[in-house]
């Protein structure tokens, strides 16, 4: 019997899935597309690193995530405790951690410096209103995902620093309502064990979810709109 040549059956498997979903198309149309030449510039390159550097991102959380222990009970905390052990006995923990960290830090910058770009090229006028909002609201979630990741290393400085966000956030009025926010981010009167579990569980699963969903729609928008050209 002869084997198939492995073109043939790469071939065979496209033809399979191009008969049940157009495959083919969709890639092509991703894929190929002519970028115009005013795109050139380096300041349209801000939103392709601001994607690269949030997948980068969710790569390292995931690593991270594997080694830590949302637990802020005992003495020391199981949390705190988890961390050390990534950066000291984990192989390339350190440089997982250091990556994640200033990750975090990069990429609030480069959404800032591509938000500029967009306002300095007019690219949020009709018809890319939407599109424009959806970024904003995609800066919006980039800000809490640095918040509630702050507290997950469960430090001192990280402790302090959360409970300072927090009263900022319980300001607003009315009093109730600003009493409300800081009791319902807290889990309870003081920054504590139900904290922690709040800020981890916000961190790693509700936002990574909205920051996909938004980069989606956000890709789409521009694909539907194009790149808009400079004034």
């Amino acid at each position: 019997m002869a084997i198939p040549h492995p073109r043939d059956v790469q071939l065979a498997v496209v033809n399979w899935l191009d008969e049940r979903y157009p495959f083919t198309k969709a890639i092509d149309e991703a894929m190929y597309q002519r970028v115009p030449n005013f795109a050139n510039a380096f300041y349209y390159c801000f939103g392709g690193m601001v994607f690269v550097i949030i997948v980068l991102q969710l790569l390292t959380g995931i690593l991270l995530a594997i080694y830590y222990v949302p637990d802020a009970r005992g003495t020391p905390a199981a949390a705190y405790t988890s961390v050390l052990f990534i950066q000291s006995n984990v192989y390339l923990g350190w440089l997982i951690r250091g990556v994640h960290f200033w990750g975090a830090n990069i990429l609030i910058l480069m959404v800032l410096l591509h938000m500029a770009r967009v306002y300095w090229t007019g690219s949020y006028r009709a018809p890319r209103e939407l599109n424009w909002m959806v970024g904003a609201t995609m800066l919006l979630l980039i800000l809490a995902f640095a918040l509630t990741g702050y507290l997950l290393p469960w430090d001192t400085k990280a402790y302090f620093a959360s409970e300072v966000t927090i009263k900022i956030m319980g300001l607003p009025p009315p009093p109730q309502l600003g009493a409300f926010i800081k009791t319902l981010v807290q889990g309870g009167p003081v920054v504590g064990p139900p904290t922690l579990q709040i800020f981890f569980t916000t961190h790693v699963f509700l936002l990574p979810a909205l920051i996909v969903l938004l980069m989606y729609v956000h890709f789409r928008l521009i694909r539907a709109h194009g790149i808009a050209e400079p004034l």
